[in-house]
This record gives C-alpha cells, structure tokens and sequence, in this order.
C-alpha cells in the first residue's frame, strides 16, 4: 500500500500535519503541495489523504481544483480527508462539509480536524487586519490537536493491516 498526502498551507499550518501525518504512517507516502502541483498520476496509490486550510470559512481553491479534477482517480481509491482551522466542535464539522464536496465526503473512510493556529509574524497585511477581528486571536495561537492527526494515520494504518 502507497498513500497521497495531497494537501494546500498558505502558513504552513497544513504543510507541517502533512508532514507529521507521514511519519505515523507504516505504508510509503508521498506528500504533494497543491500549490506547486497541478498534475498527479494516481497509479501507485491506493490511499489519498487530502487536507488544506480553512480562510475566512473557506478552503483554500487548490484543494477544491484538485478533488473535481481528479475525481475519476479519488472514486477508486480509499480517501480521507483533514482541514486545518480555529473552529471546533458543530462549526468545525460544518467548515469540513462545505470544503470538500458531497460525492467525496459520502466515500471518506476517515476525515480529521487538526486544529489550527496563527503565527502573527508570517501573516500578510491583510491576514493581520482580518485576523485581530477573532476573540481567540489576542497574540500567537495554537490549537493543533495531535490526537486528531494520529487517529487518521491509525486508519489509515489499520487499512494496511487489512
């Protein structure tokens, strides 16, 4: 077995779970940055993670490029799904259904919410200007959950086991 870790990070929030995500898995992966690549050949894989983050209540476009792109290939492969953002709870859940669309959603064996955070000092002009209107955002946050991120590579993980 051979997992796609195809994922989008504007801040590098999502580029680190994609990374962290990797070294729990048991099987080879490959991680693909949506932003340098537009093109994937989906023959060596049989499991495809996809995840990116959430912006103003939106997934960032190239995740969204990729799944409609590319559904032929995702409708005969295992797919997961994983967003990172501030949002817990009902809104997570409901910022990870309006991401990703229904057809691939209704055929995820696992999706993940890994949390997120802001790090003041990488965010443009406008991304600080946006981001001081949120009440948890006073100064750097982080609310990365781990526990999230390992119970998807434990899925994952338990396919290869199957």
């Amino acid at each position: 077995m051979k997992v796609l870790i195809a994922f989008r990070s504007r801040y590098g929030t999502t580029e680190g779970c994609a990374r962290d995500l990797a070294a729990m898995l048991r099987a080879p992966s490959v991680r693909v940055d949506l932003a340098r690549t537009r093109s994937v050949d989906f023959t060596p894989f049989d499991v495809v993670l996809i995840g990116g983050s959430i912006y103003g209540g939106r997934i960032l476009p190239p995740v969204t490029d990729f799944c409609e792109r590319h559904r032929d290939a995702l409708v005969e492969r295992k797919v997961g799904v994983f967003i990172c953002c501030l949002a817990k709870g009902a809104h997570a859940r409901a910022q990870l259904e309006e991401a990703f669309p229904t057809w691939l959603l209704a055929r995820t064996f696992a999706q993940a919410f890994a949390g997120g955070e802001i790090r003041r000092a990488r965010l443009n002009l406008l991304d600080r200007l946006l981001v001081r209107r949120l009440p948890q955002a006073k100064g750097d946050v982080s609310l990365l959950d781990a526990a999230a991120l390992r119970a998807l590579a434990d899925a994952v993980n338990s396919l290869a086991e199957s």
